[in-house]
């Protein structure tokens, strides 16, 4: 990933909340499969965190992964376009804001029932709201059916690239134009305020 020195989020914290707001990560596999996967992320696993997922064991890339090896998530926050009429200063073209995280890693294969029933328990706690009353026991007979049609996995992440494109290169002036309009845009326009606002209080 090409990332301009301004965009480049290195504070590991920073990037795994990143990670943890967005979830759905591609796994992008060497024979060219790509699925996109919720993915749970244990920060204290590993030098730089450990990701874990599941996937339908029918998919094609189910079966790439039993040779394991090096795998990339791809993960795409929030994103928005930012129109040259919002800035003070001129000349302006468009631009786009983003956040994108890559994580690279070890992948192995997880196949065991205690394994695959850990994962769904983990991301049925990390996922399911506290007060919505469902709890993966109630189905445990169900769950038990499909742990039979899924194949899990962990990506021990040994590397992690992090682009931030919020406004950072503009002045304050335009950059709170550029704020205050997506504030008042659609809702994607405002998860991206809200993490130009985060940006701007950890600076």
């Amino acid at each position: 990933m090409h990332t301009p020195d301004v965009f480049n989020e290195t504070d590991r914290d920073a990037v795994f909340d990143h990670i943890e707001r967005i979830r759905l990560g591609a796994l992008i596999g060497p024979a060219g499969h790509v699925t996109h996967v919720p993915f749970i992320l244990d920060r204290g696993r590993g030098g730089q965190g450990t990701l874990i997922g599941h996937m339908d064991a029918a998919n094609p890339h189910a079966r790439a992964l039993a040779d394991g090896g090096e795998a990339l998530v791809a993960f795409v926050g929030p994103d928005a376009y930012v129109s040259p009429s919002w800035y003070a200063t001129r000349p302006r073209v468009p631009t786009w804001l983003y956040v994108a995280v890559h994580a690279r890693g070890r992948l192995r294969v997880i196949g065991d029932h205690d394994g695959l029933k850990s994962i769904l328990e983990r991301q049925c706690e990390v996922f399911e709201p506290a007060d919505s009353g469902w709890r993966m026991a109630q189905v445990d007979g169900y769950v038990e059916r499909l742990i039979g049609a899924i194949i899990g996995f962990e990506v021990e992440v040994t590397g992690l690239e992090c682009q931030a494109r919020l406004a950072q290169q503009n002045g304050a002036v335009d950059r709170a134009r550029v704020l205050a309009q997506l504030q008042s845009g659609s809702l994607q326009d405002r998860r991206v305020a809200e993490l130009m606002g985060r940006e701007k209080g950890r600076g």
